[in-house]
Formats: structure tokens, C-alpha cells, sequence
């Protein structure tokens, strides 16, 4: 709600602002070249969003499997020195990393 009331709205009522005051105190070939840029910056704006989230979702990914590893390790170093799997631990973490 908070996204809608204090970014969107205020962004949508720019734009309708911007394209009454233009389709009325111009000709209408400069409403239609303003809509028209308008439309494409939306366009490509979904676009760059939707090609960059495969690339987050990912970083995240890794990233969480970094820290599980990381916590994993550090709460079990006794067992890990019990066992002497140090060169193992410290292999998983870098693979991890």
C-alpha cells in the first residue's frame, strides 16, 4: 500500500498531468511523440527488470548456500578438528564461494 500511495500514484499522476498540459497547449503530434515515448520507456523498463531478476534470483541463490555453508562450519568446528576434515570444510566453503 505504502508503494502504491507514495511511488506509483504520484508517478501516474505526473504523467497524466504531463500529457493533458502538452495535448493541450500543443499540437497533437507532440501528444502522440510523448505517449509514444513514454509507452516505449515502460516497455523497456519491464524488460530490463525482467532480464535482470534471472540474474538476482541466482546471486541469491549462491548467496544463501554461502552463508548455510559458512554457519554450518563455524558451529560445528569441533567436530570438524574431531574428525580432522579441515582441507574438506575449507574445500566445500571455497566451491561454495
Amino acid at each position: 500500500m505504502r508503494y502504491t500511495m507514495y511511488t506509483l500514484m504520484p508517478t501516474f499522476l505526473e504523467i497524466a498531468f504531463t500529457i493533458t498540459i502538452i495535448g493541450y497547449l500543443f499540437t497533437p503530434k507532440y501528444l502522440y511523440v510523448n505517449l509514444g515515448t513514454i509507452i516505449m520507456y515502460i516497455i523497456a523498463t519491464i524488460i530490463c527488470t525482467e532480464w535482470r531478476a534471472k540474474y538476482f534470483k541466482r546471486l541469491s541463490l549462491a548467496d544463501s548456500t554461502y552463508v548455510q555453508k559458512a554457519t554450518d562450519s563455524l558451529l560445528n568446528f569441533e567436530t570438524v578438528k574431531y574428525f580432522n576434515a579441515e582441507s574438506h570444510e575449507r574445500d566445500r566453503f571455497f566451491v561454495s564461494l
